[in-house]
């Protein structure tokens, strides 16, 4: 890997990083914002299911924007600043669904990007996982990581 490749594997590292230790949304009206801001427990044998919202000023962080990969989805960042996909922390029983629509979600992108997370747990625990959405508006970082967990109770 050359100089510059390193460079920007570092600088992509460090702001996912501190992407992912600043509240999503907090970083002004330009900031995505994930909601809910917490997922609600659950219980084993109960079916579960919560939508979440990613907007950008309440849109869909891709409006107006050239950018046909956008995709939220369960990823999360490894030391080397790869991706790994977080959806296997996913309480057993749980899938996440990335391209949810509803009638208060995109498409139209004037909507928040929304994903659902839904199933039958199998098993009590604490799972926590990432969910990652693309941030257009930048240039240096690709991702925005938002840390959720899920209480699973017996």
């Amino acid at each position: 890997m050359s100089a510059i490749g390193r460079l920007t594997t570092i600088g992509a590292i460090a702001a996912l990083a501190l992407a992912a230790a600043v509240p999503a949304g907090a970083g002004g009206s330009g900031g995505l914002v994930f909601r809910p801001p917490f997922l609600p427990a659950g219980k084993v044998g109960v079916p579960y299911q919560v939508v979440i919202r990613v907007s950008r000023d309440g849109h869909d962080p891709a409006l107006g924007k050239n950018y046909p990969s956008y995709t939220v989805d369960c990823f999360g960042a490894t030391p080397t600043g790869g991706f790994v996909d977080d959806c296997s922390k996913l309480p057993p029983g749980l899938k996440l669904t990335a391209t949810y629509s509803s009638p208060s979600c995109s498409p139209p992108l004037q909507k928040p990007h929304c994903v659902l997370i839904s199933g039958t747990p199998k098993k009590a625990g604490r799972f926590s996982f990432d969910i990652s959405a693309p941030d257009v508006t930048s240039l240096a970082v690709r991702g925005v990581l938002r840390l959720y967990t899920i209480v699973i109770a017996a």
